[in-house]
């Protein structure tokens, strides 16, 4: 696990960039703390910073070349099944120097090209100069858990691990209004768009190849050609998930570091856990609790689970102190806007476990690929409870007026049901955009001086369903949208920030392929979600798992805003410095401060929180 950086000049020499990408990879340090390196062939200058994992040793450093001088890697992320070549590549001859992943998918590309995708099992971004024809290629793993920012200009193609790093290239930087829309409704920009002009994500499952005549860009995987209609009996399927998850844990327990996993008392994280224990010995799991806030702590439900498979157990108690401590930290960490609140708690856990291993298996990915959401019922019940559905959307006006909050049981009921009854009736892609989203388009359009509110190209990239759409297709959605630009995105950066590897089995992409085959029945009906996978493990876990719902790793924000954010709020929300800075209403924001204030809104707490995570990255990057 590492950071990335490089620029490739489109001009015969790179020399006159080295600088910059040096100062690139420098800003990638926590990417990679045990070593940074830079090297300048032709016309490209690469860089990277080194987390060791697999071969500890320098001769696992990069940049890398081979034996022959022709090709040079920098690669972030690991390649499970690399060990699967050694014969391979001695038949031909080589015989690697290392240990590492890297060299091994370094020869798999000098003898397969870009085909060698096809061949890789992991997640990871990498770049491969070949100094004989002086190309570049660039890839990103196929469920987008590793980032890659790149910019093409007149003089040169340039790229990085993060957006940060892009910064240190020579370049205007300019907003992106319509990725500020964006950020406003979803907390989060969605690729390939970057809060910068100029400025992309490369997309998940695709690979860019830069030589001197400009930049081509290949899908080399899609989800939707990855479907199969699986027919098999539900016992049958269960004990297949059993079987190809299991498969995913063992090929991410190899590590020449200590490694762990999460624990949340959930089920996802449960099962992993679960799994990984029966490969090591006194398996470290970790768990954060809440003990200023017990109705979003969990920590019952992970020692239960611990307890049950043996583990070597720490669990992680926190208080509202150290979370207003790491809103900071994160703050000053943030280099693209990413405001979903549950980061910060992900930061305060990474940061504990950090000093116990190096590398933790986590539960992410299960609710997109299984329907684990509430708003996967209430896409469910859309589409199989007409009745009940005219029902509550007339109740809508009268739930509105309601308590809502996230930090209370009854008043996150009346929350649910106020967003289910907003929702009914409304088409799938209405719909599915409405409950991705935190902040409703009309407010972002009334929050914004000049507002770019074009979101269709976001309906056409994420929210195309077909005619007779199912939760298949829902989910499908989610794993391109949410997961990849959300879920994915809050780990690497938290986990990175804090020089740890988090590694997801639900990830795989075979598991992947496998799950979203399956019948929709398997995954949700009108009272269970996760259908197949709480089944499949029922006999493995705790049966106090199976009696409670659902808890979002959430932030206790609400709280906050009657304490923590209030300076933030006097230094980036001020009338003063939002008619100098031009781009808010002041009124509307002004009025979201004061709703905030308020124990009945649970949604503008949130909201307050994206507007000083931007404030903040705008007034450090941009003013």
């Amino acid at each position: 696990m590492c950071g990335i950086s490089g620029i490739f000049s489109f001009s015969d020499s790179a020399k006159q960039y080295q600088s910059f990408v040096e100062r690139s990879i420098a800003t990638l340090r926590k990417r990679g703390p045990e070593n940074q390196s830079v090297v300048c062939k032709n016309n490209v200058a690469l860089g990277h910073a080194r987390l060791a994992i697999l071969d500890t040793t320098a001769a696992g450093n990069q940049p890398f070349t081979e034996k022959s001088g022709r090709y040079t890697i920098v690669y972030n992320g690991e390649f499970y099944n690399y060990r699967d070549f050694y014969a391979e590549l001695h038949a031909d001859g080589i015989t690697c120097n290392s240990s590492s992943d890297t060299e091994v998918l370094l020869y798999l590309y000098c003898k397969y090209g870009r085909e060698c995708m096809q061949k890789i099992n992991g997640f990871f971004a990498f770049a491969i100069y070949d100094s004989q024809e002086k190309t570049l290629f660039v890839a990103r793993d196929r469920m987008g858990i590793k980032p890659l920012y790149y910019i093409q200009t007149d003089s040169f193609f340039g790229f990085s691990s993060e957006l940060k790093g892009i910064m240190e290239f020579p370049f205007e930087r300019v907003l992106n209004s319509k990725a500020l829309f964006s950020y406003l409704q979803l907390m989060y920009v969605p690729a390939p768009m970057t809060m910068l002009q100029d400025v992309h994500k490369l997309e998940p499952g695709c690979s860019l190849f830069v030589t001197q005549n400009g930049v081509e860009e290949r899908r080399y995987f899609s989800l939707e050609q990855e479907i199969d209609n699986l027919h098999c009996s539900y016992e049958d399927a269960q004990h297949l998930l059993v079987e190809k998850l299991t498969e995913s844990v063992q090929k991410r327990l190899i590590s020449d570091v200590p490694l762990g996993t999460f624990l949340s008392g959930g089920i996802d994280s449960s099962v992993v856990s679960t799994i990984a224990s029966r490969y090591v010995d006194n398996l470290q799991t970790f768990s954060i609790g809440f003990k200023d806030n017990p109705f979003i702590d969990e920590t019952k439900f992970a020692r239960l689970v611990a307890k049950k498979i043996h583990s070597q157990h720490t669990e992680i108690q926190i208080d509202n102190k150290t979370l207003e401590e790491s809103v900071y930290d994160i703050l000053n960490s943030i280099d693209e806007p990413f405001a979903d609140s549950s980061s910060i708690a992900v930061h305060v856990l990474c940061n504990k476990v950090k000093p116990h291993v190096t590398v933790a298996l986590s539960g992410d990915g299960a609710d997109e690929l299984f329907a684990g959401y509430h708003k996967h019922m209430a896409h469910y019940r859309q589409m199989n409870s007409p009745i009940l559905n005219s029902i509550i959307s007339k109740a809508s006006p009268l739930l509105k007026q309601l308590p809502q909050s996230r930090s209370n049981a009854i008043f996150n009921m009346f929350r649910k049901m106020s967003k289910y009854a907003e929702v009914a009736g409304m088409q799938i892609d209405e719909m599915y955009l409405r409950l991705c989203s935190f902040t409703p388009y009309e407010q972002v359009f009334q929050e914004l001086q000049n507002p770019d509110s074009d979101l269709s190209w976001l309906k056409m990239k994420y929210c195309k369903f077909p005619e007779k759409a199912t939760i298949n297709d829902v989910l499908l959605a989610d794993q391109k949208l949410v997961l990849a630009n959300d879920m994915l995105t809050k780990v690497d950066r938290m986990s990175m920030e804090n020089s740890l590897e988090v590694r997801t089995p639900f990830l795989d992409h075979t598991f992947v392929k496998f799950v979203n085959s399956l019948p929709v029945e398997y995954k949700i009906n009108g009272t269970m979600k996760k259908r197949i996978l709480q089944d499949a493990f029922r006999n493995d876990l705790p049966i106090e798992l199976y009696n409670r719902s659902k808890k979002g790793f959430e932030v206790p924000l609400q709280m906050w805003c009657k304490e923590a954010f209030l300076d933030l709020e006097n230094q980036l929300l001020s009338s003063s410095f939002l008619k100098q800075q031009n781009i808010f209403n002041v009124g509307a924001i002004g009025r979201i401060v004061e709703s905030s204030k308020l124990y009945s809104q649970s949604f503008a707490p949130m909201q307050v929180w994206a507007l000083l995570v931007f404030q903040s990255w705008w007034k450090r990057y941009l003013s």
